[in-house]
């Protein structure tokens, strides 16, 4: 089964917004709800998990409201991802990233060791249904039970966009692959030089750029 894991859980700081980062308005949406639609699109997904945590309440309140999402418990019979709900949300710590991730990983191992896990940020509501199908059907394609999505500096610097992290000349997507397994996993590595996995919004002048795409 095919997962779409969306981190929703952070405090989303950089932002210095009013409201919670995956409530933030870009238009006539909420930012979480271009990933949402994105990722609703793929014939390649199964199920929609929307990490959330107590930095977040509030948009878990309208994910239960605006996409009947469902809490996802493996242990509860009703709650389980094969039964015929689209959205779940699972609560997880909100101690930070890596924490949230090895969470999401040790519930989803009490279910299946083969769940295939496609995380992506909260913050990247140009990552679009075509990008994130070739991401699945190169990971389909791989013989290593994980991918990493990057993009060139390049792509950054030629549209003005600051990054806090590279290496070798590349940066992590906030797009990436794993089974759902919390051990260390080898993975491959793909690179993309695409404009649409450089903006993700941690800033209100980002969030300011990005209209102009949507």
């Amino acid at each position: 089964m095919i997962v779409a894991i969306v981190m929703a859980g952070g405090k989303g700081e950089r932002l210095k917004a009013d409201c919670e980062k995956p409530l933030f308005p870009l238009k006539d949406k909420f930012l979480i709800d271009y990933v949402l639609n994105n990722l609703n699109q793929s014939n390649l997904i199964d199920k929609i998990v929307i990490a959330t945590s107590p930095n977040t309440s509030k948009t878990k309140e309208y994910l239960i409201k605006n996409y009947d999402a469902g809490s996802l418990n493996f242990s509860n019979d009703v709650n389980r991802l094969d039964n015929a709900s689209k959205f779940y949300y699972l609560d997880t710590p909100g101690k930070g990233y890596v924490e949230d991730l090895s969470f999401i990983l040790d519930t989803f191992n009490k279910d299946s060791q083969n769940h295939v896990l496609l995380f992506i940020n909260s913050d990247l509501p140009l990552v679009n249904t075509k990008i994130i199908n070739h991401v699945l059907e190169v990971y389909e394609s791989s013989d290593k039970p994980a991918l990493s999505v990057y993009v060139p500096t390049e792509i950054f610097e030629e549209n003005g966009i600051d990054y806090s992290f590279e290496y070798n000349g590349k940066v992590p997507s906030g797009l990436n692959i794993l089974l759902s397994q919390n051990i260390i996993q080898e993975e491959e590595e793909l690179i993309i030089r695409c404009t649409e996995l450089a903006f993700n919004v941690n800033t209100i002048g980002t969030a300011i750029s990005i209209t102009k795409f949507l």
